[in-house]
């Protein structure tokens, strides 16, 4: 059975410790008596008592920020690491946006870039593999050049050269099905050009898999965000991702996660294990690393990641990083996602799955937080979604001051695009609020969070800015310009 959601203890929830007791006067004279004969057993008594109150006392306070486990910095780690985050995307051709709107570098220009700069090493945890397009031999379509050319890149690692030397890439990807063979990994695994191991999910959950998407690249840079390693997430469907550049401790931390994957592509064991402190973190939801991001935001950051088996000690479950993202909103709540269910979807029978869906109904008609969310739809999606964002949207009142509007991002197809499987729609994870950036790997349905392998990054703004664009105000401005192109339309 997949394993349920718990809610953790608020931050302030600890425990007190025990008050110690006063004789009173009528009990003194005897006590004074019994001192005075046993005066070892007392001094014991006051020592124990001593001890207890000083140690207790503390033991009982929550827990400080700990010194980063790769050294530096104090006990209390303030230190601010610098780091150069920008949001990529890809379009899919044909999708065109007006003049003005927000752009920036895409997913092909992005990997390009993680290639160019990696000397020694590159590690990419993915889904599947079809960069060749062999998935697809009825079409002909010049739309897969960019995955060709990606993929051409990573078998030419197998010889290296003076220019271009050989790279340690180490690829951990979900296990191969009927469906997904991923014969691209296949290629590389056998010309030596990488090393390629595979997660079965099902072999630890019954179910599940490895959804993550991420490149590491010398534990210097790294990308995160919506992109399989598919042609098609070049080209044909809209994603949304984050370039990290030169930012060495968060690239650290996030090399933690993809360890755990390699481990468990390694492991014959049929259970997860208890992970060492090889594989904790010192960052998390109530610890968060001090950024300077692109040199004008001060940010707190950590990175989030699901099933909770995989969070080693210390680490922030991505359902809770959602969760509070939610919760600490102030004034809005804007969320792009493919789907959205408050259900564990897949299995023999529906179970529902309330957490999110709660924490939006909260925020809207508690604090009068403005939610928006943008869902896709395509010839996958599921019609039975409707009612349940129906019954959010139901809440939506001017009298009552709860404002949920929802719309759904339909990508536009021509007769030549519809030929294309798996293609044409908008495959973001995103959310957005008025102090933070969150972007994920997952589709928010419980089994992305209770059996199935994703990664959140968190990125709050420390306080408000003179800056009129930061990473934050470009998440929002990338939202503000899909929900109102004419591909977002009314979920009536």
């Amino acid at each position: 059975m997949p394993q349920q959601y718990k809610p953790l203890h608020n931050e302030e929830d600890v425990e007190n410790g025990a008050a110690d007791a006063t004789p009173t006067g009528d009990n003194r004279q005897q006590q004074q008596q019994q001192e005075a004969a046993n005066p070892p057993a007392v001094q014991l008594l006051m020592v124990s008592l001593f001890l207890l109150l000083f140690f207790g006392s503390s033991f009982f306070q929550p827990r400080p920020r700990l010194q980063h486990l790769s050294g530096g910095g104090s006990k209390y780690d303030q230190s601010k690491y610098d780091c150069k985050i920008q949001l990529v995307e890809s379009i899919p051709i044909g999708l065109n946006y007006s003049d003005g709107s927000p752009r920036f570098l895409s997913t092909f220009e992005a990997w390009q870039q993680l290639l160019d700069s990696a000397k020694e090493s590159l590690d990419i945890a993915s889904f599947y593999w079809t960069l060749r397009a062999q998935d697809t031999p009825g079409v002909n379509d010049t739309s897969t050049q960019q995955g060709e050319e990606i993929f051409k890149r990573f078998l030419n690692n197998r010889n290296g050269g003076s220019n271009t030397p050989r790279l340690n890439i180490r690829i951990a990807q979900s296990e191969p099905s009927s469906v997904s063979p991923n014969e691209d990994t296949k290629l590389l695994a056998s010309n030596g050009a990488a090393e390629v191991v595979s997660v079965s999910f099902p072999k630890y959950f019954g179910g599940g898999v490895l959804h993550t998407k991420l490149w590491i690249v010398d534990e210097q840079h790294f990308y995160l965000g919506s992109a399989n390693m598919d042609w098609r997430a070049l080209t044909q469907v809209k994603e949304m991702g984050i370039l990290a550049q030169n930012c060495p401790q968060l690239t650290k931390d996030v090399a933690k996660i993809f360890k755990e994957y390699w481990y468990l592509g390694k492991s014959t064991d049929a259970k997860i294990p208890n992970w060492n402190w090889d594989y904790s973190t010192n960052y998390n939801l109530r610890s968060p690393m001090i950024l300077n991001v692109n040199s004008n935001t001060t940010m707190e950051g950590f990175l989030s990641s699901s099933p909770p088996p995989l969070s080693a000690n210390g680490r922030t479950n991505d359902l809770e990083a959602i969760l509070s993202t939610i919760d600490s909103a102030i004034t809005y709540v804007n969320i792009a996602v493919m789907d959205y269910y408050p259900l564990i979807i897949y299995g023999q029978h529906p179970k529902y799955w309330p957490y999110i869906d709660d924490a939006l109904r909260r925020a809207a008609v508690e604090r009068g937080v403005a939610v928006k969310l943008l869902i896709s739809w395509w010839k996958h999606s599921n019609p039975s979604e409707n009612k349940y964002l129906k019954s959010l949207l139901d809440l939506n009142s001017k009298r009552d001051k709860i404002d949920i509007q929802i719309r759904r991002f339909i990508v536009p197809t021509d007769a030549s695009q519809e030929k294309i499987p798996f293609g044409r729609v908008n495959h973001n994870k995103y959310m957005v609020t008025d102090r933070v950036a969150y972007i994920g790997t997952s589709n928010w349905s419980g089994d992305y969070f209770t059996d199935t392998a994703g990664i959140g990054l968190v990125l709050r703004e420390t306080h408000e800015t003179e800056q009129t664009k930061t990473l934050r105000s470009d998440l929002r401005n990338v939202f503000e310009r899909d929900w109102n192109s004419p591909y977002a339309h009314d979920l009536e």
